[in-house]
């Protein structure tokens, strides 16, 4: 059920996106990429996405939010409530947090890239930040008594692609290689006698999807992905 919300919300984005460097080269005689900016341009795209392609759906950026650790309140990248009858009371919604990653990855390499602590690691780990327990995969947000309502929390990783229309088969290949499949991702160095280690966490499967563009240059491309880190209920991936 998730997985196929999520894959609604990444079409339109897509779509979005398409029409968005299709008009910036009408405008500017060459095309804008949002994905070569910051999360911010990528974030305020995905919202735009949102609000063309589903009727009555709602969409707040720079959404505050309740932390445990370190400061009470933080902020989480954007949340929304979208019309979706398979979900209760008839809303899909999520907390979205995003990131960026400054790297140009590879097919060759996109495996390395989300076992990293700069991968997959970075989306559970802003979702380690607002919980007692740092494994839960329940949402911290369903303590907000004044926003008491189902949803997900769902971790979003960005990273420019190099790769044209010929690498699609493996970069899927990968992406269920490394989601669908129970992973060992690197965590944060540990120092024990004075020696430093790499630390490494089992990542456990969990709801993916992705969203994959494949320019004919096969110069500037991007990947998107949207992993359910967390929600008001059991999250069981499928």
């Amino acid at each position: 059920m998730i997985q196929s919300s999520l894959k609604k919300v990444c079409v339109a984005w897509a779509d979005y996106l398409q029409d968005f460097v299709n008009q910036t080269t009408k405008l500017f005689e060459a095309p804008e990429l949002p994905w070569l900016c910051n999360e911010r341009e990528m974030v305020s795209s995905l919202a735009a996405a949102i609000i063309r392609y589903f009727p009555s759906s709602l969409v707040v950026e720079e959404c505050r939010v309740p932390r445990v650790r370190k400061a009470p309140w933080g902020r989480c990248d954007l949340w929304a409530s979208i019309s979706d009858r398979s979900h209760p009371g008839g809303r899909f919604n999520f907390y979205l947090e995003a990131k960026k990653s400054k790297s140009e990855i590879t097919p060759g390499k996109l495996s390395a890239f989300l076992k990293s602590r700069w991968g997959v690691r970075r989306l559970t780990r802003s979702h380690a930040k607002s919980q007692a327990n740092p494994r839960s995969k329940l949402s911290a947000f369903i303590h907000l008594t004044d926003r008491t309502h189902e949803h997900y929390v769902i971790g979003t990783l960005v990273t420019r692609l190099k790769a044209d229309k010929n690498d699609s088969a493996t970069i899927k290949r990968t992406l269920h290689q490394v989601f669908e499949n129970s992973q060992m991702i690197e965590t944060s160095w540990k120092r024990t006698n004075g020696v430093a280690t790499k630390g490494k966490r089992n990542l456990v499967r969990l709801p993916t999807v992705a969203v994959a563009v494949l320019p004919d240059d096969g110069k500037s491309g991007m990947l998107a992905i949207f992993t359910v880190v967390g929600s008001t209920r059991e999250l069981l991936a499928k």
